[in-house]
């Protein structure tokens, strides 16, 4: 063994020997105690009240290549999805065709009341997929452009939406179509998604959450896909664009 390689080997041995014989840093004492918050340090952050945080919320989506809008009033908010596909319909030349169907969740886990009979009144109708194995029913969910869902968590601090797939929430209505309208209450948003699981922890759910649900669906923006070059394509593996319609659903 050469001069240099037995230097080194003594040098590393001795360091750890001196780690070992300093019990400090491999227990900690039972004394010694560190003072934490309840929430996580996050590496976003996001303050302010439900309208701050909704603002934020929007602000990062945009950042993200998705859109957003407000309503004053829930009661607006089904015009405004009207009005959304219709300006998708214009930038695609296809003004010309009426809405029809588009993809969705059950009308009762859409955060609003009667919207199914209001946007029947606008010309829409609400396609729920329940078997996807089927494969006339895979085939006409593949024909829809547009897909409408609620959220079960927004976070101000990245622009994402969370989304957790279960009866009557599929996720194709989130994933298949090539544009996505998310209903975003203000009571479901959150400045990080450590203070969501923080809220989910205080109020004894979060355990049900993750034994529930074998997944959880994050949205931030669109899909985005880049190449080697860093062109960037959207809507390669998912939607190619993503709504939401924030609300104040305490109205």
């Amino acid at each position: 063994m050469s001069t240099a390689i037995s230097n080194a080997r003594d040098t590393i041995l001795a360091k750890l020997r001196s780690s070992i014989a300093n019990t400090d840093f491999l227990f900690r004492n039972q004394h010694h105690r560190t003072e934490s918050s309840s929430v996580p340090s996050a590496v976003t952050s996001a303050d302010g009240s439900g309208p701050d945080l909704a603002r934020i919320f929007g602000e990062n989506l945009q950042a993200v290549l998705g859109t957003y809008e407000f309503a004053e009033n829930p009661s607006e908010v089904p015009k405004r999805i009207v009005a959304q596909i219709e300006r998708w319909r214009c930038d695609t030349d296809r003004a010309g065709e009426s809405a029809g169907e588009i993809l969705s969740w059950v009308p009762e886990e859409l955060p609003l009341p009667d919207v199914e009979a209001s946007l029947h009144n606008l010309g829409i109708s609400l396609l729920v997929p329940t078997n996807m194995h089927v494969q006339n029913e895979r085939e006409h969910a593949g024909t829809l452009s547009v897909g409408l869902t609620g959220v079960d968590a927004a976070f101000a601090g990245t622009g994402s939406m969370v989304l957790l797939p279960g009866l009557g929430k599929s996720r194709v209505a989130s994933l298949l179509p090539l544009h996505h309208i998310a209903l975003v209450p203000v009571s479901k948003i959150y400045p990080t998604l450590e203070s969501w699981l923080a809220s989910l922890r205080s109020n004894g759910t979060l355990e049900a959450l993750f034994r529930d649900h074998a997944q959880l669906a994050f949205i931030t923006g669109p899909s985005k896909s880049a190449d080697i070059e860093l062109n960037l394509t959207l809507g390669v593996h998912g939607p190619r664009d993503v709504h939401a319609i924030i609300f104040d659903d305490a109205r």
